[in-house]
């Protein structure tokens, strides 16, 4: 829940609820169960939304949805139990509302960013060339490569077109998205309790990711749920995600990432007071 003044994103309320859409789906079909909890847990924040009396209450799914084989069992789903129209985004408005939204959360002009958001079933990049925004989706996430034994290699070649791209323009500041991304900080930091406000413009060094990529990938999956700073539903599918945040980061030859808890849901937040079509 929040509030837009202008540019401006005021958070009233955040919550946050992991239902692994993309678990268990074999050849682009979801799962009841994992659609279930899915529609559950829209349900049960649409209901602390309304406790508000917003303008305004709006679901939207990424890629897990998008690439579906029956994304009308969730249509469905979310219809019936929270009583909202599902919009399926594709990958270049999750993109951009993650490019919007990070920037929203920023004091000031960012020099030259680049935005990166890693979520569960792809990985979104978005930065200025001449004057034109760039929008990119890759078929990369946490839980996708978990899911698939994804290899580095294989995350390396999806995400080598991308980078290749973007590396040309020499980004300035290049700010970080997503559970992957907060979650290391909340780690470095050694958060017992989450702090939104502790992690949000934290820099990440390079060097710092890497060594949290080698930390997690020896260790097993009891040790990791332990960690102050993992959530412990989280720990299966970090060192995934870590992957992806290092391949990004040595392939654009960066000192590190800014850390951002404003994303996509600010950008969407921005996007439905400016009236903006979703599709």
């Amino acid at each position: 829940m929040g509030e837009v003044q202008g540019s401006s994103v005021h958070p009233l309320r955040t919550a946050l609820r992991s239902t692994r859409l993309l678990a268990g789906a074999v050849n682009g079909w979801l799962q009841e169960a994992a659609v279930q909890r899915t529609v559950a847990a829209v349900a049960e924040l649409a209901a602390l939304a309304r406790d508000y009396r917003p303008r305004d209450v709006v679901c939207v799914a990424t890629s897990a949805a998008r690439e579906a084989r029956n994304p009308e069992l969730l249509r469905a789903g979310v219809s019936g139990k929270a009583g909202l129209d599902l919009i399926i985004i594709d990958g270049h408005t999750e993109a951009r509302l993650a490019y919007q939204g990070a920037l929203a959360g920023f004091k000031g002009p960012v020099a030259n960013p680049l935005v990166i958001d890693i979520g569960g079933g792809s990985t979104e990049l978005s930065w200025q060339d001449e004057g034109r925004l760039q929008l990119v989706s890759v078929k990369v996430g946490a839980v996708r490569a978990t899911e698939t034994a994804m290899s580095r290699a294989a995350m390396e070649n999806m995400l080598a077109p991308a980078l290749t791209r973007a590396g040309k323009v020499r980004p300035g500041q290049i700010i970080g998205t997503g559970g992957t991304i907060t979650t290391v900080a909340a780690l470095e930091l050694g958060l017992e309790r989450y702090q939104p406000e502790l992690v949000h413009g934290m820099f990440l060094t390079t060097e710092q990711v890497q060594s949290w990529h080698r930390r997690l990938a020896v260790m097993p999956l009891a040790e990791r749920r332990k960690l102050p700073g993992l959530q412990p539903e989280r720990a299966d599918i970090i060192v995934a995600g870590v992957t992806i945040v290092e391949i990004i980061l040595t392939g654009l030859v960066a000192r590190g990432v800014v850390v951002s808890e404003a994303d996509l849901l600010w950008g969407l937040l921005l996007a439905r007071s400016r009236g903006e079509q979703l599709t």
